[in-house]
């Protein structure tokens, strides 16, 4: 056993194969309890709060202490129902985290107790193995302690339709939001007048309708001359105004007004404080209900008057008229590319326990693991703790998993 030849080099060191169960108690080995408070184990407990070992006539208490340090293992012994002092017997610990290689915790005497010399740090979720030694003889225990573990076999995965994929490095985008609407693209508006002045004979759209480039619009009798000559539509586009009828004199003034709404503009507003952050070619990622689309910003428009305020002008395409002039957008515009070294997809974030979560899975087993966060920009989010690049991580319907694992809670609470 790896234990063994490592207590056996280091001496007096217990290999403790420990695994920490908490889908009923969210504990590892035995979290100290507040003073009064009472929970109900489902293993015994010694005097100081801890997991209790048995072999022989030897006791083992083992606790996973967190109050206001960093996480560490403190550890008593009895032999025939007698404390051993500290220097007197030996411990080392293994533990196996879901995913992650064995971690060896040794120990060293301190005070009234033998404390891990190093911090355990997160996830407190694992399979663990101890080993005591003391006057000369080796005492061996295996345990497992989960927390926030649930499984589920890949068939039923793919039902659920529960997905996951690996964890790596991305890009954050640094973003200003700023808010708008849906114009007209000034280019594809078009008011339709007559060449020559005279008496309108036809005039065949009404407002509303759609005409294409090249469909007869008016027919008028021009004064000059009497002959009549047509009007047909220079652009494909909606009739948004008309002013005149049959039978009625053409003039300077329009006929008609035709508005191509294929490609629109967004005018953002944009204030002092941002504006020597905002510059044309960011990209800007606009919103409306659920609907988005991207563009760039092709160029700012101070505007007239004595304004602060400035536009941004971002042309879009719509072929499918979904993004209708006088519409209220916001955008975001990202002004800055950050890489950072791991990301997560924001799907995959749940609060269990009022701690911020992903669930990575290892085969069927899938399990809760609490993140330091760092940037985002509402798609992804930086990780600075708690995963490591390649991890497995659910990011469909990872509220599934949320949503089994406190109902087990439940279950035990019950």
């Amino acid at each position: 056993m790896k234990l063994m030849t490592i207590l056996n080099k280091i001496k007096p060191w217990i290999l403790i194969h420990l695994v920490i169960c908490a889908a009923a108690t969210f504990n590892l080995i035995a979290v100290a309890q507040e003073e009064g408070e009472e929970e109900e184990e489902s293993f015994p407990v010694g005097e100081h709060g801890g997991r209790l070992l048995m072999s022989e006539d030897l006791q083992v208490e083992i606790l996973l202490y967190d109050r206001g340090i960093a996480p560490e293992f403190h550890a008593w012994a009895m032999y025939q129902d007698s404390t051993i002092a500290p220097e007197g017997w030996q411990l080392a610990a293994e533990l196996s985290r879901l995913g992650d290689p064995e971690e060896t915790i040794s120990f060293a005497p301190n005070g009234e107790f033998l404390v891990s010399t190093t911090p355990i740090e997160e996830p407190h979720s694992f399979e663990v193995e101890l080993v005591a030694r003391y006057g000369g003889r080796s005492f061996e225990w295996e345990f497992e302690s989960f927390e926030g573990r649930v499984e589920i076999d890949a068939e039923m995965a793919e039902i659920v339709g529960i997905g996951a994929r690996r964890a790596t490095a991305g890009i954050i985008h640094q973003t200003v939001l700023l808010y708008g609407r849906i114009t007209p693209d000034p280019q594809q508006i078009r008011n339709i007048s007559a060449r020559f002045p005279g008496i309108i004979e036809s005039i065949g759209p009404r407002i509303g309708d759609t005409v294409r480039r090249g469909d007869l619009l008016a027919s008028i009798e021009a004064n000059d001359s009497l002959r009549t000559y047509e009007i047909r539509s220079p652009i494909n586009g909606l009739v948004i105004e008309r002013q005149a009828n049959p039978g009625e004199y053409a003039g300077d003034g329009a006929l008609l007004t035709l508005a191509n709404y294929e490609n629109v503009w967004a005018s953002l507003s944009v204030f002092q404080n941002d504006v020597l952050r905002i510059k044309p070619g960011q990209i800007a990622t606009l919103r409306m209900g659920e609907n988005s689309i991207a563009s760039e910003i092709e160029y700012l428009n101070p505007g007239k008057g004595l304004s602060m305020q400035i536009a941004a002008i971002v042309p879009l395409s719509n072929p499918d008229l979904m993004w209708v002039p006088g519409l209220l957008v916001e955008a975001d515009i990202t002004i800055a590319e950050i890489e950072v070294p791991l990301v997560i997809d924001n799907r995959a974030l749940q609060e269990v326990g009022g701690e911020r979560v992903v669930f990575i899975q290892v085969g069927d087993i899938y399990e809760a693991r609490e993140l330091k966060l760092g940037r985002t920009d509402g798609r992804l989010t930086e990780v600075l703790g708690g995963l490591d690049e390649g991890d497995h991580y659910v990011v469909e319907n990872s509220y599934l998993l949320k949503a089994d694992l406190e109902k087990s809670l439940a279950a035990d609470d019950d």
